[in-house]
């Protein structure tokens, strides 16, 4: 159980710090990735800032090290490749190794330390709200997750098989971001089959955009399916401190 914790204080940084406050372009500037990677120092550094003692901050310290030498590495490579393809399947091994680091480190920590221990100030102000520090972490990672990150990434598979346009991207990121924090819902507590009953549903509007329009719907079947079962994890690795 504390090496889930620590698992998701990691990811958790790493998200808040990556996919919330970098831009994703490809033709970004050199000054530009600079100030990211200022952002994602800052952003590590407030995750952990409740819990930041003597043991902790070698975590956090190790996140940024990790972070910093890839994201270079990916950003020289994506200047590199012309085609989309080739940068996002560089994109999703850097982000797996990422991933497999994180699960490493938090199982170090859970034999190590444990679990974490907030501030005492932060412990009396969460306690106030009859709230403790897991379940804040449970909510937020679950939330900021799978609100930009599962979206980046569904479109970073689904453009290793096809050209993804700009159309209807907007509302698109919106509708998926709002039906998985209902599908975690439905997970946090238990429910299922009514999971089960909504997911088969929306997979069956499709039949007539895949019959009128075969591309265009199975990019949109694809992106649905990827875009349910990506909560599934999410949301049973958060479901236990909930």
């Amino acid at each position: 159980m504390e090496m889930r914790q620590a698992f998701m204080l990691f990811v958790l940084a790493h998200t808040l710090g990556y996919y919330y406050l970098s831009s994703f372009r490809s033709g970004r500037s050199v000054l530009r990735l600079a100030v990211e990677l200022l952002l994602y120092i800052a952003a590590t550094a407030v995750v952990f800032l409740p819990v930041l003692d003597g043991n902790n901050y070698l975590y956090a310290l190790a996140i940024i090290v990790f972070h910093i030498p890839a994201d270079i590495l990916l950003y020289i490579v994506s200047r590199r490749l012309s085609d989309p393809r080739g940068r996002a399947a560089a994109f999703l091994s850097v982000e797996a190794v990422r991933l497999a680091g994180f699960a490493v480190m938090a199982f170090f920590y859970g034999v190590r330390w444990g679990f974490f221990e907030p501030w005492r100030e932060v412990h009396f102000f969460l306690s106030a709200m009859d709230l403790d520090y897991s379940q804040v972490l449970a909510w937020l990672f679950a939330a900021l997750v799978l609100i930009r990150p599962v979206n980046i990434l569904v479109k970073k598979v689904l453009s290793l098989t096809c050209d993804c346009g700009p159309e209807g991207r907007h509302y698109g990121a919106l509708t998926g971001a709002v039906e998985r924090i209902l599908y975690a819902a439905m997970v946090f507590y238990g429910s299922w089959i009514a999971f089960a009953i909504i997911f088969f549903a929306k997979c069956a509007l499709f039949c007539l955009r895949i019959k009128n329009d075969p591309e265009t719907g199975m990019r949109l079947y694809l992106g649905s399916l990827l875009s349910a079962l990506s909560v599934i994890p999410v949301a049973l690795t958060a479901a236990s401190f909930i």
